[in-house]
């Protein structure tokens, strides 16, 4: 099967980027109960502490979740996982509606926390499909294309705030079972276009590393004698090389030529690999690194980084800094977020 070239990447990549911030727009509907909670609080009947549980167990839903969803969407895909939110985005809001309604006569608190979980998961499964399938797909702008991700889903709630506020808050009391109704929908339609979308479409072929030469020999180009030496580009190659790395089977490619990997040995002494030949040159101050012996040795791509899960996790520096700032900031944001329409009451 022929892989797509570098202009169908770009579409593709395109494609799938709409369909992550389509995913993020469902995730930011967790933010939004103080929207349609104190209605949702007051027509049954729930205190101040009952309501404060059903908001917290969306968030409860949503980020004890995460490593899972994470798991799913590496080992599933983002289909699956966009899926997922549609259903039970939709699922959640419509069951919050009808509650609201009357239609499921008047369900205990924490049957309304149930449905806010599942809130909170839908969430959680359209984000990690929408993240980590923008990071598989970019490299040099991956903290542009991430942070687009991320501003819709801080956004949507603001937008979506909004909404209710010029479409269902229309005379003197508003309409929150149309709006729930909305979300529903909401929910359903942005993850199903998520699904349809969202597509890894990877970096493209590797100038360092391919999986489709025989074991114990790296592809070296010969035709490059510019440079005299493999260039270290991280660039996407063009059509033309693209073409000539998709034959298998039939040794290497036109303008290539296989040649054995370096040995440990010639690792530990920084050795660089002749165009063309497997002769080691030694390092030198004017000799530009051809390969990456690291890559060349193991099997990486060059596009690597530190493989951590588990206790290695829990136990690195870096991560238990990370949790940290979460627990400190955004802890304090989520609080205050979900309490925001209780105290604008009161006000």
């Amino acid at each position: 099967m022929a892989l797509p070239t570098r202009s169908q990447r770009y579409w593709l990549r395109t494609l799938s980027m709409l369909g992550a911030c389509s995913a993020t727009t469902t995730s930011g509907t967790i933010y939004l109960f103080s929207t349609y909670g104190p209605a949702l609080s007051q027509r049954l009947h729930l205190t101040s502490t009952q309501a404060n549980v059903a908001a917290i167990a969306a968030n409860y839903g949503q980020l004890l979740s995460g490593p899972f969803f994470g798991w799913a969407a590496d080992t599933l895909g983002p289909q699956v996982l966009s899926g997922f939110a549609a259903i039970g985005s939709f699922t959640a809001f419509s069951a919050l509606a009808y509650t609201y309604e009357g239609s499921l006569g008047m369900p205990s608190w924490l049957l309304l926390a149930g449905y806010m979980i599942l809130v909170g998961l839908a969430s959680q499964s359209a984000n990690m499909a929408a993240v980590t399938t923008t990071t598989k797909n970019f490299k040099q702008n991956r903290g542009s294309a991430v942070s687009l991700c991320v501003a819709f889903f801080g956004l949507s709630p603001f937008v979506l705030s909004h909404v209710s506020t010029l479409f269902f808050a229309v005379g003197d009391e508003p309409d929150t079972f149309g709006y729930l109704k909305f979300l529903s929908y909401l929910g359903l339609g942005t993850s199903l276009m998520a699904a349809l979308s969202l597509t890894v479409v990877g970096f493209g072929p590797s100038r360092r590393y391919r999986q489709d030469i025989p074991d114990g020999f790296i592809i070296d180009r010969a035709s490059d004698t510019s440079s005299g030496l493999l260039s270290d580009s991280h660039s996407e190659m063009t059509n033309d090389e693209d073409q000539a790395l998709l034959v298998q089977g039939q040794g290497t490619a036109p303008g290539y030529s296989a040649v054995p990997k370096p040995t440990r040995e010639d690792a530990d002494v920084s050795a660089t690999v002749l165009v063309g030949t497997s002769e080691a040159v030694t390092n030198s101050p004017n000799t530009q690194v051809a390969l990456d012996p690291r890559g060349a040795l193991d099997g990486i791509d060059y596009d690597t980084a530190r493989e951590l899960g588990g206790l290695s996790y829990l136990r690195d520096p870096e991560a238990q800094l990370l949790a940290l700032v979460l627990f400190l900031c955004a802890g304090i944001g989520v609080f205050y977020n979900n309490n925001i329409g209780t105290i604008v009451n009161a006000l």
